[in-house]
């Protein structure tokens, strides 16, 4: 393994290759596919892989001469992060004994905190982060998950990777959706196909929340960058586009009217159906379940409402289960300081990435799936993604006037 890595090193320094940080990012998001491969080689925990593949490049970027990448250490938004964490440790001081906190963290730093460092540092070391990567490791997920996939006794009905979640599951291939719309400069051919593929893998989930989140943050977003472009008269034809928006509802609403008895049925025998019968969803167990958490998280905030009841008081082994709402959560274990704190570390990477159609829709997407069914470790995209857009927008990008980076953001793209 060292002889192995002391090539590696000699090879990117004497052929000066340049690496793409999207595939640190695709590596990390879309870990549970290589988790699992590596798990049928060598069976174990493949967490360490996270920190370990990446690090030999990342090592090299920050060390050279440029010193490009060290501007990470002077970035307001990166230490934001850190500050959350650091209270989060501190804490612990007071939580209920026998409590989970600080594993919960660790999986966060494992799974985000340390992969958005390790791109943060090589696109400040070589300026380079193509979605058209990210969007083929999405791509390579989907079929993986279809093609691989099972249905386990635990999650009936429900096709999930072997050992996986089908509600994470669900959330990376919504993500792979989310980019694909976004960015125009994918070619199209890849786009279709990465859509249709991550869109059967995300439905044959059956995962309801990150849906919803889904299609609610790319709707606000789509509105958002309509609005501001209508308002500085880039839409002088707003009439045209209505038309035709009004033309594609129409026929899929004739083409959904053609096919109405097997969309009854397959919503009827699916977990879906919550979303069109409310007495279905008053009866739902997850649905009644959750309340009954968040309620208790409530309760554990009332108890506690400045500095929480300590990181890990209200998920197991300590309750049942996560309340699934990581507000709830993070207010009702690091009370109101850490819910303002961790307030400020993602509203100033919505603020950072403001322009950018993409980075707001994955940001909202994100946390919106970790309000609906999420909690503070295992839901880590949404911190991944603060600090990839804390990457990708320059400190002199982030005020002033629309600007781009490098070719790589553009405003108001959509």
């Amino acid at each position: 393994m060292v002889s192995m890595g002391i090539f590696i090193i000699q090879y990117l320094l004497y052929k000066k290759v340049k690496i793409d940080a999207a595939y640190v990012v695709g590596f990390c998001l879309y870990f549970d596919m290589f988790g699992y491969f590596y798990k049928l080689a060598m069976p174990g925990n493949a967490l360490f892989l996270l920190i370990a593949v990446p690090l030999i490049p990342v090592v090299i970027a920050w060390f050279s001469k440029d010193r490009k990448a060290r501007e990470i250490l002077s970035d307001g938004g990166i230490w934001l992060w850190f500050i959350v964490l650091l209270y989060g440790i501190v804490s612990l001081a007071w939580t209920t004994y026998g409590s989970a906190g600080l594993s919960k963290e660790a999986i966060l730093i494992i799974h985000a905190i340390i992969p958005g460092i390790y791109a943060y540092i090589l696109y400040k070391k070589y300026g380079k982060f193509s979605w058209k990567t990210l969007a083929l490791f999405g791509l390579i997920f989907a079929l993986v998950h279809l093609l691989l996939g099972e249905y386990s006794p635990e999650y009936p009905g429900r096709l999930s990777l072997p050992g996986s979640n089908p509600i994470l599951n669900a959330r990376m291939s919504l993500i792979t959706i989310t980019v694909c719309l976004w960015r125009r400069e994918i070619p199209l051919y890849i786009r279709i196909i990465t859509i249709t593929a991550a869109t059967v893998s995300a439905l044959a989930t059956q995962s309801r929340g990150p849906i919803v989140a889904f299609v609610i943050a790319n709707l606000i977003v789509l509105v958002f960058f309509i609005y501001k472009r209508y308002k500085h008269g880039e839409f002088k034809h707003l009439s045209k586009y209505v038309v035709i928006s009004i033309f594609i509802l129409l026929a899929g609403v004739i083409t959904a009217s053609q096919y109405s008895r097997e969309i009854d049925q397959w919503v009827g025998g699916s977990r879906f159906g919550v979303f069109f019968d409310r007495a279905e969803l008053q009866g739902d167990n997850n649905f009644i379940g959750r309340l009954d958490l968040q309620r208790k998280a409530i309760d554990k905030w009332t108890d506690h409402p400045f500095f929480g009841g300590g990181l890990g008081s209200v998920t197991p082994p300590i309750a049942r289960d996560f309340p699934h709402n990581v507000v709830l959560e993070i207010a009702s274990e690091m009370g109101v300081v850490g819910l303002l704190l961790w307030s400020f570390a993602y509203l100033y990477s919505i603020w950072v990435s403001r322009r950018n159609g993409l980075l707001l829709a994955l940001l909202f997407q994100t946390l919106g799936t970790a309000l609906i069914s999420g909690d503070f470790g295992f839901n880590f995209e949404y911190v991944l993604i603060s600090i990839v857009a804390l990457a990708l927008i320059p400190n002199n990008k982030r005020v002033g006037e629309e600007s781009h980076a490098q070719g790589i953001i553009s405003n108001y793209k959509f």
